[in-house]
Parts: C-alpha cells; sequence; structure tokens
C-alpha cells in the first residue's frame, strides 16, 4: 500500500498530465463534433423530413417538416439555389426559387397551428397567450422583419430567397413546414437525366433524425436504371430504392445525425427518357444540356467524379483502419518494454521475512533514517519531531518543566542541551537540529515551547526557520544515501526504454494526421493515447526507486513493525515491556505518523493492567506530557511558519502595482442548400 501511495505521490503530475493528452483525442473529437454555431441550448433541429419530388420538366418539389428548438424570437431561412455542377457552369444552368408555388406554417407540439402563409404577403397573428407572430417574405415588396427593417439576403443575393419568421415569446419546441419548387433544377444529359443537390445541411445547430425521400418522375423507370450517391456526410445511406404505390422510384436517405459543417448531397442519375423539357423552359433554366457535350459521356464523367469522392472516403476510413493496426502493434510494444522495465529496474527484491509482525526494532538507526528508507527517500516534518524525541530519550537533550506542574494543561516545558554528552557522536542532521533549535529559535542552549511557538510569527524568523529546515532535510538525506538502501537504477531504466522514442513519434504522427490532414475519424484518439502514456512512462522512469537487497529486507520488518504498533493491544500472547522500551518504540511511531495512535493504545492497555503509576513515572507520557506538548508544538510551529510568509507574501504583492494588456477537398457539392440566422 505504502508502495503505491508513493507511486501516485511521485507521479502524480505526470499522471494527470498524461490522462489530459490521452483523453485530448476524445475532446477535440467531441469538440469538433459538437461547434455548432448555435448551442444545444439555443437550437437544435430533433427531426427533419422531407420528400423531393423530381417533376419530368426538371423542376423540383421541396416538402420540409422540422421538428426544431429555438431559444429565440426571430428566425431567417434561407434557400439558397444556384448550382454546382462538374461539367456545366452555372452561367447555363440557372435553377429558379418559384414564388408562385409556396407556403409554409408553424406548429406547435399537439400540431395546432400558430401562424401560416403562402408567400403573396406579409403574415401577423396572435397566438392564444396573446404573443404577436410575424412571417413575411423577401420577394416581396418591402418584406421587414418584426422591427420594421427591410428583410436582407445572405449570402447569395439573386441566387437565394429568405423566410423570415418571428414570435414575440420565444419559440421553443415547434415544427416548421414549408412547402416549396425550384424550377430547373433537374438536368438532362444526352445519356442520362440528373438530380445533384444539396438536400440536407445542419442549418448551423444540432441536426439528427433525418429522414429523406426523393421521387422520380414517370412511372416507366426500372431500379437498375437508378444509380444513387451521396456526399458530405459520414452517416448519411442510402436505406432503399423501390416503387411507390403510384409507380413512382423512390430512393430513401436516412442520417442518424449531421455534424458540424456536414451536409447530405445527393447525385441521382436515371434515365434521360423520364425528363421533357420544352425549349420555352430550357430557355429560363438551361436544365437540358443533350446538345452541349458531343460525343461525351456524362455517366463517363459521373463514375470519375464518384471514383474520386470513393477513393477520398475509403482513404479516410483506411487511414482509421491502419492508425488501428499500427497502435496495436505498438501499443503491444509499449506494454512488453513497461513490463521489462518493471522486472528488471523497479520489482523489488524478494525478502526471507513473509511475518505480519515484528516485535523488535529492525535496525539500528535513527527514525529519521528509518522514514527516510520506509517513504523511499521522503522527508517529512513528523521526523524533525522524531529526532527531537529521540535526543531526549538518549539524554543529548534535557527535560525542566520548571516550578509549573507537570499535570498541568498546557506545560511550558523548557529544553537544555546536556554539555556532558559528546555531541560527536550524534549525525550531521541531528547536530544540525540542536544548532537549529537552540542556537537559531532558542538563542543560546535552552529552548521553552513558548519560544519555539513564537519565533515563527514575524517573517524573517519563519524564513530563517524554514530555511533550517532545509539543512535538516539536506544532510538527512546525505546520511540516508551512503546506506545503501537503494539501488541506482534509473540510467539503466532510461537507456532500456528507448522504444519510448517510438512510441511518442507514432502518437503525434496519428495527432497530426487527424488535426492537420483531417484524415480518419479516430487516429486523434488513438495518437492522444499513446502521446499520454508515453509522458506517463516517461514519468514513472524518472521517479523510479528500488530498494535494495538489504534495504527491502528491513522495509519489511519496519512495515510489520509499524504493524505491530498499531495492532499489539489485539495481540493475546504478547508480554507488556517496561515504559522505557516503549519511549525506544514511540520514536518511531511519530516518524510513522502513527504517534497518537500508539500513545492511546499504550495509554488503554496500562490502564487494563493496572500500571499507570509506571506510565505516570516517564515525561513522555504524563498527561499532558512532553511527548504530546513537543509533538503538537513542533508541528504548530511549521504551520505558523508557513502562514507567516504566505501573509507577509500576500501584503507585499497587495502593495504592488497594476498592469494592462495590450496588443497592436476540391469537388462540386451540388446545387441548393440552406442557412439560418437566429436572434
Amino acid at each position: 500500500m505504502h508502495d503505491r501511495e508513493h507511486f501516485f505521490k511521485k507521479n502524480l503530475v505526470t499522471l494527470v498530465l498524461g490522462a489530459i493528452i490521452s483523453l485530448s483525442g476524445v475532446g477535440v473529437l467531441l469538440v469538433e463534433q459538437n461547434a455548432y454555431d448555435f448551442s444545444a441550448f439555443e437550437a437544435g433541429t430533433n427531426a427533419l423530413k422531407k420528400t423531393i419530388t423530381i417533376e419530368e420538366n426538371g423542376d423540383v418539389n421541396f416538402v420540409e417538416t422540422y421538428q426544431r428548438y429555438l431559444d429565440y424570437q426571430v428566425m431567417f431561412q434561407d434557400i439558397y439555389f444556384t448550382s454546382d455542377n462538374e461539367d456545366i457552369s452555372k452561367d447555363i444552368h440557372t435553377p429558379q426559387f418559384d414564388t408562385t408555388r409556396f407556403s409554409n406554417r408553424i406548429l406547435d407540439m399537439n400540431q395546432n397551428v400558430f401562424i401560416e402563409g403562402d408567400g403573396t404577403e406579409e403574415v401577423y397573428r396572435q397566438t392564444q397567450f396573446g404573443a404577436d407572430m410575424k412571417l413575411s417574405y423577401s420577394w416581396l415588396p418591402n418584406a421587414t422583419d418584426e422591427l420594421g427593417y427591410p428583410i436582407e439576403l445572405e449570402p447569395f443575393d439573386d441566387e437565394s430567397v429568405s423566410f423570415f419568421h418571428y414570435k414575440e415569446d420565444y419559440f421553443g419546441d415547434v415544427f416548421i413546414e414549408y412547402d416549396y419548387y425550384i424550377n430547373g433544377v433537374a438536368l438532362k444529359y444526352a445519356d442520362t437525366a440528373e438530380f445533384f443537390w444539396v438536400i440536407a445541411s445542419t442549418d448551423g445547430m444540432k441536426t439528427e433524425n433525418i429522414d429523406i425521400d426523393i421521387v422520380l418522375p414517370t412511372t416507366s423507370i426500372d431500379l437498375n436504371e437508378v444509380k444513387s450517391y451521396l456526399v458530405g456526410s459520414s452517416q448519411a445511406k442510402v436505406t432503399s430504392t423501390s416503387i411507390n404505390d403510384d409507380g413512382h422510384v423512390v430512393i430513401n436517405v436516412k442520417a442518424d445525425r449531421l455534424f458540424p459543417n456536414e451536409f447530405i448531397t445527393a447525385r441521382i442519375n436515371f434515365p434521360s427518357s423520364a425528363l421533357t423539357i420544352s425549349p420555352s423552359q430550357n430557355i429560363l433554366y438551361g436544365n437540358d444540356v443533350t446538345d452541349v457535350f458531343q460525343g461525351v459521356s456524362h455517366l463517363d464523367n459521373v463514375a470519375k467524379y464518384e471514383q474520386q469522392n470513393a477513393t477520398v472516403r475509403f482513404v479516410y476510413t483506411l487511414v482509421d483502419y491502419l492508425g488501428g493496426a499500427i497502435f496495436l502493434a505498438v501499443l503491444f510494444g509499449f506494454v512488453l518494454t513497461m513490463k521489462r522495465i518493471y522486472e528488471t529496474f523497479d520489482k523489488e527484491h524478494p525478502t526471507q521475512f513473509y511475518g505480519d509482525y515484528y516485535r523488535e526494532l529492525p535496525g539500528d538507526y535513527p527514525p529519521a533514517i528509518m522514514g527516510y528508507l520506509y517513504r523511499f527517500k521522503g522527508i517529512e516534518k513528523d521526523d524533525v519531531t522524531a529526532t527531537l524525541m529521540d535526543l531526549v530519550r538518549r539524554k543529548f537533550i534535557l527535560l525542566d518543566a520548571g516550578t509549573e506542574s507537570l499535570t498541568q494543561e498546557k506545560v511550558n516545558y523548557s529544553m537544555a542541551i546536556n554539555k556532558d554528552k559528546d555531541q560527536e557522536e550524534l549525525k550531521p542532521f541531528e547536530k544540525q537540529l540542536i544548532k537549529w533549535f537552540f542556537n537559531v529559535v532558542g538563542g543560546g542552549e535552552t529552548l521553552s515551547l513558548n519560544q519555539l511557538e513564537n519565533y515563527t510569527k514575524k517573517e524573517a524568523q519563519a524564513n530563517r526557520y524554514m530555511l533550517e529546515n532545509q539543512t535538516f532535510n539536506r544532510l538527512l538525506a546525505q546520511d540516508g544515501a551512503t546506506r545503501g538502501f537503494f539501488d541506482s537504477v534509473k540510467q539503466d531504466a532510461k537507456r532500456a526504454a528507448g522504444f519510448l522514442t517510438i512510441v511518442s513519434l507514432v502518437g503525434i504522427g496519428l495527432y497530426i494526421i487527424r488535426l492537420v490532414f483531417a484524415l480518419g475519424t479516430f487516429t486523434g484518439i488513438l495518437g492522444g493515447v499513446l502521446i499520454g502514456f508515453t509522458i506517463v512512462a516517461s514519468g514513472y522512469i524518472a521517479n523510479i526507486e528500488r530498494r535494495s537487497v538489504q534495504g527491502n529486507e528491513d522495509y519489511v520488518r519496519w512495515h510489520a513493525f509499524k504493524k505491530f504498533l498499531t495492532e499489539f493491544t489485539n495481540i493475546k500472547d504478547y508480554p507488556m515491556p517496561g515504559i522505557t522500551i516503549w519511549e525506544h518504540y514511540m520514536v518511531y511511531a511519530i516518524s510513522f505518523g502513527v504517534a497518537d495512535l500508539v500513545e492511546k493504545q499504550l495509554r488503554f492497555k496500562y490502564t487494563q493492567l493496572n500500571r499507570t503509576d509506571e506510565m505516570n513515572r516517564s515525561a513522555y507520557f504524563r498527561y499532558p506530557g512532553f511527548y504530546r506538548s513537543y509533538y503538537y508544538g513542533v508541528g504548530r510551529s511549521f504551520v505558523n511558519a508557513q502562514q507567516t510568509i504566505a501573509k507577509a507574501q500576500q501584503n507585499n504583492s497587495s502593495r504592488g502595482g497594476g498592469g494592462r494588456f495590450g496588443g497592436g477537398g476540391g469537388f462540386s457539392t451540388g446545387g441548393g442548400g440552406s442557412g439560418v440566422r437566429l436572434r
């Protein structure tokens, strides 16, 4: 458990960063899939149903029903009727919106009509709740919006029209229906007839549940003579080509959803004989092009165009498959590499001890050194307290309660350096603690509890206190490093991790393929995962710590000793030793961070054994006692120092001045389309 805590503590930053990078591809995809002009809280098309009927003269009737949510009062529905054919200039082919054959209406969710119009005049109505509504159309003379301003066309002027909708108390959930004609849409070639048109688009909002029927002219078309192609949407599919009850061929197109900037362009080729375009109509719309190409088959051109589209789609999909295969291969190599690194450089050495409890001190070294081993070179403020307690236990520091009673709630203990003890026996970090507490904080050879608590209340002294602590930590780490507790494995592990370079390069490559070249749906996700894994693995290798054979032998015994300290009251056959031994054990309990628990259990056990007098004779354990006073006193001194420094920094920054910043795929998509403007 402690090893896992060490791993997460050492690698927390890289774990978080790696997780963010690993999920970044998913995040990018989700952002792309929801980057509509209007958020889902503002507008959305929950369902779109269309019936598109191609007439024999090439005119097309569009009957559309939108189930929409609009958190707006105003909606302009723009309809574009410009043509966009690969081999016919739009100067020749000029479809026109038919303003004489038009109707629309708005209904509530119960199919009750709010308002309706036929395009011949502006329409005003009031709902049953008294809210004003208005319909207007861009082709009307002096057509205006709800404010009386002229309705402007966007973006094509003479190649678009706009339907204006207004509801004073916001639309909310409504059905919006249109029935209109665009004349001269279908083209008649020498070898085929063609309907090539944008049949659905997002209108800048999330659009779901698209269901479109395209009805071909005449009843003499054989199903085998019909070819259907779709472009622009990743989900749109021709679900059926069938003959309806009237004998007309119907092509059904469905899509669960259109993502931002997606559309559905349908190209339907059927026999040219199905279109009978008169010369007078052809003069208006130019949709009979049988004489434009001599000896050239449009179907051959269609095959080329669609092959190009198919190639693009194939490459897009192929990149996903290849990316997935490469990802799996690289991931397999990554797993093998990390497994080998763990087993070679990180897996702990086997030990000869497997017991649950260890009832004696596993090693003859100070508690702070034990903490250095136990916490993988980690040093904590409890090591300061444990070292202080250990110096008291070893009589290098003497206690004096003065004239105050040892049983008072708060005793101002005084400590003094024992001049009869030779400090040359001490470790450098132990000497540093005596210098820190007595020379710096106490200002001499004695130190009281009140002095310790009050010293860190001034900024300069708080900074000095923390500086002395850093020196203590450095000397402790130097001492711990000389004891052979740990193997030197980091550099060897880094050299063995060369495969991570390949993993990161592949991840970056997949990411670039998605973000720069827009190939594959999942390449960015796979690339992000590989990059994230590399970051986590690199951080892990940089922080690898493994105890040596002897270090691990000591560690498992210290771990069992800690368990003994926290559970000794449950051990029935354990003879309770004298208080002197517990004073020795207690300094290690402090470094373990379980001193409170041990002290409470010990007090309970000694009370059960009627040995409270023995406990009260110990300055360590007599309530409130030196242990509790200085244990919490040292802890408070660190907290006070940090609070003093933070408050001083805050005051300094609040006196500072402010500032301010300054700064100076190329395929035709068919005709038609739509857009929405909201306010």
